[in-house]
Parts: C-alpha cells; structure tokens; sequence
C-alpha cells in the first residue's frame, strides 16, 4: 500500500503555481510506494511556513525562505527540508538536527554556470567591453575615428600580466581558475578551509586575504555566506587594493558592504566593480549603484542555464523523495539528525 505524504514547494520560483509542475508530477511516476499530495504554496514568513509545516511531511525551499529555529521547532510533521541549491545560510541546521528534520540540498548545482559568468565579469572589466559598446553606440567612433584609445576610459593592460584573486577555493573557485588559467592570469586564492594543497592543486597559490587583496589586480568572490564571511569585504579591504583594480560578486550580496563599495567606486573612478548579487535584492531605485559608471551589474542570474534548473529541480525533489521512501539522501547537510532519524542506503544509487 502507498505511503500518503504531502510534499510543498514554498519557493516562489517553482511553487507559484501547482500547475507547472509537470517535471514533478513525472518524476513521482517512478515511486509507486508513494502517494504524493504535491503543492505548490510560496512562503516568505515564519507565520507561512509554520502553518504548512503542521500538515507538510517534506518542504522545497529557496534562499527566501529563511528556516529559523523557531520555524524548525514548530513543524513537528516534517520531516524533510530540501534546499534548491548550494547555500544554507538561511537555514538554521543545529535546530534541524534537533528536531529530527533532515536537511539536504544540491552542492554541484550551478558550478559552471557561476564560474562562467564571473569570467565573463573579470574577461568584461578587463576589455572594457561594457563600457564601449554604449561609447560606439552614442557616436564614439564617428568622433574618434581610428583613434581608439581616445575612445577608452581607462587602462586595458594585457591578462596575462595581471594578477587575480580568488576569494573562496571550493567548487566555483576552483572552477575559475581552471578557466582563468590558459589566459595566463598569474592566480592567488584564499580560503581558511582549503589547503594549501589543494589551492596549489588547483592551479593557485595559498595567500593571506590581505595579501591578496594587496597584490590582486582583479578580485572574484566565490566564498559561502557565513558569520565569518559577512561583510569581510569593506572600507579597509576596499582600502588595501590598488587603486585601478577591479571586484567581482557572484557569490552572496552581504560579503561585501556595498555602502562602502559605493563610496570607494566613488572617490576612485578608476576602480571597478561588478556584481551579480547584492544586498538587497532587488536594489532599491536610488542606490548609487545604478547611477556610478564603474559598475557592471547582473540580476542574480549568473546561476542560470536552462540545463542548471532543470537538474535543481530534479535533484531537489528525488533527494526530499528519498527521506520520505526512508533512504538516505544524496546529501545530509546536518549530519547530526542521523542520531535522531534512521535511513538506509538508497539501493537505487548503488554502483556496481
């Protein structure tokens, strides 16, 4: 007989509309052992989410939604937490370990997307292509001619005599610096919770942040969102590069204190900056931000690919499936549960 369980997705992204589900509804075809009650209920409060949580056995939850401890004490059905992505710094994982709620997520998600679009970033800066095309297209080259330089706004020096600074060396920073390493980039990396074996591996040498931010003419931040991480970029780190470098985010927008960053792009029209993400987000109209010329700006899309969200979606759904069948999940990001809940090695995943 199938086991009866109801599954929400809050995350407004996949979740808006119960009827879009499709991809869902085809993947649970696969598990007859289940009867799966599917909704769609987008969350953004604790009120919301507790209130789903009294009757929900498996939540899909975005970076939006924030799982604090009094949401995990209060949703006493749930079982599962399953996180579309790679961070967790909205989800308070010792307060679901302790309440027996497994928590998983999708490390591998977006690697390459996030790498490409930050060497896009760094490739941008560095041949001011952002910056010439609206020059060519306001008349620029009608006025300057063949006189090219005229047109720039500043210094193009060659890649592969520059330096650049990787700001977290897991999987996105590693990422980069494969990708950085054919330009001839000479490469740094710092991060507190990697080797210096494994940096020196992956093609960087192990620095100090301050150092780096000292000797990098191009900085890329690919660090999680941690206490520690939290603003570790401002007035004095800002302070300590040189005066032409250049910043990109990726990462997560509070990493850098962006008032800072304003003030300092501000006062040093030669230095730039380029963000994908902020703090918050969407930025409000009158931030400075909008109307600096050194600043490159994305909307929070360096992760997407048509491919990246179909495999978040698929893998994000098969790993809250699993702990609802009783079978371990690809990934346990609170590992202690495992001494408050039982789950068996998933046979489906076994290599022969």
């Amino acid at each position: 007989m199938a086991k009866d369980v109801i599954v929400v997705i809050t995350s407004d992204r996949y979740g808006a509309d119960s009827s879009g589900m499709e991809r869902e509804r085809a993947l649970l075809e696969r598990f007859p052992d289940l009867n799966v009650d599917l909704r769609g209920e987008p969350a953004s409060s604790e009120e919301a989410l507790i209130a789903i949580g009294h009757y929900a056995d498996a939540l899909l939850v975005s970076t939006r939604e924030a799982i604090t401890r009094r949401v995990c004490e209060s949703i006493p059905q749930v079982k599962v937490i399953s996180r579309y992505g790679v961070g967790l710094d909205n989800v308070d994982l010792d307060a679901a370990a302790d309440n027996g709620i497994v928590v998983t997520h999708y490390p591998q998600y977006c690697t390459n997307e996030v790498a490409d679009h930050a060497m896009s970033f760094l490739l941008a800066l560095n041949r001011r292509i952002a910056e010439l095309n609206p020059d060519l297209h306001d008349g620029a080259w009608s006025s300057y001619g063949p006189a090219t330089t005229q047109i720039l706004r500043g210094r193009v020096p060659a890649l592969r005599e520059l330096t650049l600074g990787i700001v977290g060396f897991g999987r996105i920073g590693q990422a980069v610096a494969r990708r950085a390493a054919p330009f001839g980039l000479r490469i740094v990396a710092n991060d507190p919770y990697a080797s210096e074996d494994l940096i020196r591996n992956g093609g960087a040498m192990p620095v100090t942040l301050d150092a780096l931010l000292e000797e990098a003419d191009l900085v890329t931040i690919h660090a999680p969102l941690t206490p520690e991480t939290r603003g570790l970029i401002g007035k004095a780190e800002l302070d300590r590069m040189k005066p032409d470098a250049a910043i990109v985010n990726t990462a997560r927008g509070p990493i850098i204190d962006l008032d800072a960053l304003a003030d300092h792009l501000a006062a040093q029209p030669s230095f730039r900056a380029a963000l994908d993400v902020v703090h918050p987000e969407p930025l409000p109209a009158d931030s400075p931000l909008y109307r600096l010329p050194n600043v490159l700006l994305s909307p929070h899309s360096a992760y997407y690919s048509e491919r990246s969200v179909e495999t978040v979606r698929n893998e994000t759904f098969l790993a809250a499936l699993a702990v609802l069948r009783g079978f371990l999940p690809p990934t346990v990001a609170n590992p202690e549960v495992l001494k408050r809940v039982s789950l068996a090695p998933d046979p489906s995943r076994a290599v022969a």
